[in-house]
């Protein structure tokens, strides 16, 4: 039986239920003013969040193609097709135990999600170069995708920490703030040295400005972090640009 509709009605599915969020909206509030109840202290502001838009938009080309796709695409496709599904599930999943509040549950949930991307983004590594469009179809995709879930996730605990009121090792908000920016840092270098990926660096680069110009209950320790973190992973980013995997990133058109 052909399979090969299965992405794009996953994809379908999501963007369904992430409009109807904020449309309906579920549960009273929409997705932004839910996360005005959990500060964190490192939140980027709302426009930053924008980058959903180029993940789905990404998403539902991908879907097209694992459909209509030229064979050699969606021979690549089915390397991650079932991944992507577990993935399009929790990422429904998500909304609504975000929209109803189980902050412990959404946490869980956003764990597959993110486990889902590493899964992916670790077979597309493996599978020879992409061409252009299969990295402006799939590979370029989960790289925006599984590089702003790294950043979600830490997002995702730190509402949890303050659903409880409870931060690790006594901290308070804006210490665990500091601590999971300079921590982010961190594995986006170790990510973009390890796999040379400046699609995933570029997504901290993104919501690290974020955080530095927006929001006003960001205190200035954890601005300078965000600030010193978008050079670091730019640099790291340039050094990967220059100095690709041994694979060459594009094969042909």
């Amino acid at each position: 039986m052909d399979r090969t509709f299965l992405p794009l009605l996953a994809t379908i599915m999501v963007l369904v239920v992430n409009a109807a969020a904020n449309i309906v909206p579920i549960n009273g509030l929409n997705t932004g003013q839910l996360s005005d109840l959990y500060p964190t202290g490192f939140t980027p502001p709302g426009y930053v969040f924008g980058i959903w838009s180029v993940i789905y938009l990404g998403l539902l080309a991908f879907g097209i193609a694992a459909w209509r796709g030229a064979p050699r695409l969606r021979a690549r496709i089915a390397e991650i097709q079932i991944p992507y599904l577990i993935n399009a599930l929790g990422n429904a999943a998500w909304i609504f135990v975000w929209h109803y509040r189980l902050i412990a549950v959404s946490v869980v949930v956003m764990l597959v999600i993110l486990a889902t991307l590493i899964v992916i983004f670790t077979r597309l590594q493996r599978l020879s170069a992409p061409t252009i469009t299969e990295f402006l179809c799939v590979d370029g995709v989960f790289a925006i995708y599984f590089g702003w879930i790294s950043s979600a996730t830490l997002i995702n605990v730190a509402t949890l920490f303050f659903d409880l009121q409870w931060y690790p090792f006594g901290l308070s908000m804006d210490q665990w703030a500091l601590a999971t920016v300079c921590a982010a840092t961190g594995i986006y270098v170790w990510m973009g040295a390890v796999t040379r990926s400046a699609v995933y660096c570029g997504v901290f680069v993104w919501a690290a400005v974020g955080i530095y110009s927006g929001e006003p209950t960001v205190t200035e320790p954890v601005r300078i972090a965000a600030l010193s973190g978008a050079v670091a992973v730019s640099a790291c980013l340039l050094w990967t640009l220059f100095m690709p995997r041994p694979r060459a990133l594009f094969r042909g058109p």
